[in-house]
């Protein structure tokens, strides 16, 4: 068992180095991609619009890797949809808002605490419910005992309640950022005629609007509880961010030089760079506005800006996150994305962005599907000098998930390992690939990793699943 030492000296390390070198980021790409780093050749170097990529601060932006696969994803889910597989790649369609709350007392976030939103509605077999819906916030999580749950950080309801909208009226979340005491700050996908604070209005789909923090209250879990009728504030026009964006003079994939946002996608809290920016709410407390980062789908090639300066390309310690206007194209290899050329950026804009403090611990499937006598490989990115495989029978049938179980020596990687593990075999440290023996028969298998980092934690990988057939 950890001692509380250790948890404290990794807590006090985590927020030390937050401070010293800015932000780690989580973010999802609006289509396929590659890694800049190749990812050891295996195929966590696939990047897909509902992977979660993780990117840390200390290594300038460059090295991104997939932090929570589609595969974890899938795995928690279960079998969402009924229809008795457990591979559905398409799973919440892609990730359009991500916001990351660490445990209480935790600098970190993990593939359990992490909150989206999905373009595509997850079933609700497993779940019961409404599901996770494209107009909610929320995630996968086990509830007394049972996985393949729905928790709501805020549900679609809460959020029409705030707008003046008819409860059942159906909206996508396309951009999310939080702050405890800074209010919840949204994008939706469409325009749409509302009545927030204010009165009735139009919100357009590059409005950024907030639900202020005297306007609802928090759950014991730290989640949106009653929120006030009519009280979200327009923030900024999609006028005031097309300006945003124009100011910034940052170039596309193409070199070419962005004069407008069409559609905001992504929004996260700067805590680094003060704002004197206040607006009147409907609940008598003024809301004190944050410096925004943000990203539109004019923003091919991955480039990163912030409202700061009236719009800027925002900047870490080691540079610009996008290339200025006249300077060439904006590659993505500034977020750890491999470009097509050198001459042609990345085609996908960044679709969601948090700003958090990570630990990459991944395994994914090469193939989730195999036919009986064929060995299953399973793709690791271990940041200590050996995995240690485990692998465990999945129940089988219509609406069936993996049961999980808290992993009690785990404190920074993913916190639940699935029951019960036989121990396959060992493989180094960094990427690597874990090979089966043949397995002779129909069945569905969850295969994760257990490592001792440098820190002497012990930690287990994102789970995956392969299905014999």
């Amino acid at each position: 068992m950890r001692s509380t030492l250790t948890l404290l000296s990794a807590v006090t390390l985590a927020t030390a180095t937050l401070q010293a070198q800015g932000f780690d980021f989580l973010y999802t790409t609006s289509q396929n991609e590659i890694t800049l780093s190749g990812s050891g050749g295996t195929v966590l170097r696939n990047i897909h619009p509902n992977d979660i990529v993780g990117v840390p601060a200390v290594q300038c932006m460059t090295m991104a890797e997939k932090w929570l696969p589609r595969q974890g994803i899938i795995t928690m889910a279960g079998d969402e949809n009924g229809d008795d597989n457990y591979w559905q790649p398409g799973i919440l369609g892609s990730i359009d808002a991500l916001i990351a709350s660490g445990p209480a007392g935790s600098a970190m976030v993990n593939g359990r605490t992490v909150w989206y939103s999905p373009s595509v509605t997850l079933g609700n077999v497993v779940s019961g419910g409404p599901g996770l819906r494209p107009g909610d916030i929320g995630r996968i999580v086990r509830n007394g005992g049972l996985d393949g749950k729905v928790q709501h950080f805020i549900r679609q309801e809460q959020i029409n309640q705030a707008l003046g909208l008819p409860i059942a009226t159906v909206i996508d979340v396309d951009a999310a950022a939080f702050g405890n005491n800074q209010g919840l700050y949204l994008s939706l996908d469409t325009d749409i005629a509302c009545s927030p604070c204010g009165g009735p209005t139009l919100l357009r789909d590059g409005d950024v609007f907030c639900i202020p923090p005297g306007s609802y209250t928090l759950t014991g879990a730290g989640t949106i509880g009653a929120v006030a009728a009519n009280s979200a504030v327009r923030i900024y026009t999609e006028a005031q961010i097309d300006t945003f964006v124009a100011n910034a003079s940052v170039a596309d994939r193409f070199g070419a030089c962005v004069p407008n946002a069409i559609d905001l996608e992504s929004l996260e809290i700067d805590i680094f760079t003060p704002s004197t920016l206040t607006m009147p709410t409907c609940v008598g407390t003024a809301i004190f506005v944050p410096t925004l980062l943000f990203t539109t789908e004019t923003l091919t090639g991955g480039a990163i800006l912030t409202t700061a300066g009236g719009g800027q390309i925002y900047t870490t310690t080691c540079g610009l996150v996008g290339t200025p206007c006249a300077a060439g194209p904006t590659l993505g290899n500034q977020v750890g994305l491999r470009p097509v050329s050198a001459a042609l950026g990345v085609p996908s804009y960044l679709n969601a962005l948090a700003s958090t403090r990570i630990f990459t611990y991944a395994a994914e499937a090469k193939q989730a599907q195999i036919p009986a006598f064929t060995p299953a490989q399973i793709d690791f990115n271990t940041p200590g000098f050996a995995t240690w495989v485990f692998m465990t029978f999945a129940p089988t049938g219509p609406g069936a998930v993996a049961p999980s179980t808290p992993f009690a020596w785990g404190f920074l990687g993913f916190p639940d390992y699935y029951m019960v593990p036989n121990f396959m075999g060992t493989i180094p440290g960094g990427f690597g690939t874990y090979t089966s023996p043949a397995i002779p028969f129909v069945c569905d298998l969850v295969f994760q990793g257990v490592t001792i980092t440098t820190a002497g934690t012990i930690e287990a990988s994102t789970p995956t699943m392969v299905e014999v057939f």
